[in-house]
């Protein structure tokens, strides 16, 4: 059974690949694992109701370790920040995506096409408050988005680009509090095959988040953009 669940998904990936007129699969099949480093800012939204002195402010570099399969992302972040009271605390992050492409242009003489994406997307995001005595943000998200995407792939290089956005519905870890959270996300991607090793994956990542809960203490949003590279295997 394992090994047919696993020729359905190679055939439908060749289809899929096929259908763009894409004559260089070996750029548009890959794996990396490499890492990302981002600026951020991390605050509550107009809606929270703490006070300034309570809230979870903070800005700092935001790096991660990421894997890459093909139209799928899987981020792991962890960083300290000192709060408004001097304290240094944590955060941690888990981002995971995968992309679904729909071509709505393109030829085999252009090897390029722009693509409708259906984008399904998690993220974990948990912040220490500043305050002990209030709960920490600890959301978690799962939802759906779409937007636009362009591909262009080459004998030795490709480029992959795209604008999404996002609606989630959003809980607390282990409580009860639930929302939704909405993201835009855009990212460039420059592929350069057997640069190193298997080839090279570099580009440049911009996300926002807010997240809108029916416990308002809970309204944050976050901000970062960074670049990112990655070795392909």
């Amino acid at each position: 059974m394992k090994k047919v669940v696993f020729s359905i998904f190679v055939l439908c990936s060749f289809v899929r690949a096929q259908d763009f007129g894409y004559e260089y699969l070996m750029l548009t099949e890959y794996r990396s694992l490499g890492a990302s480093y981002n600026l951020q800012r991390f605050k509550a939204s107009s809606s929270n109701a703490l006070s300034d002195s309570n809230r979870i402010t903070f800005s700092s570099s935001l790096p991660f370790i990421e894997f890459r399969q093909n139209n799928g992302r899987l981020a792991v972040g962890y960083q300290t920040f000192t709060d408004i009271r001097g304290k240094s605390k944590e955060s941690f992050s888990v981002y995971g995506e995968t992309h679904n492409d729909y071509s709505i242009g393109g030829t085999k003489e252009s090897k390029g096409a722009f693509a409708l994406p259906v984008v399904v997307s998690a993220n974990y995001v948990r912040a220490q408050s500043s305050n002990p005595s209030l709960a920490d943000f600890d959301i978690g998200s799962l939802g759906l988005g779409t937007g636009i995407k362009f591909k262009h792939f080459e004998h030795s290089f490709g480029i992959q680009a795209f604008a999404v956005g996002s609606l989630m519905y959003a809980s607390e870890g282990f409580g009860t509090d639930y929302g939704s959270q909405a993201s835009l996300c855009g990212e460039v991607q420059l592929i350069f095959p057997e640069l190193i090793y298997r080839g090279i994956l570099v580009g440049y990542r911009f996300e926002y988040q807010r997240w809108n809960m029916n416990n308002s203490l809970l309204d944050y949003q976050r901000r970062y953009q960074g670049m990112f590279v990655g070795i392909m295997f």
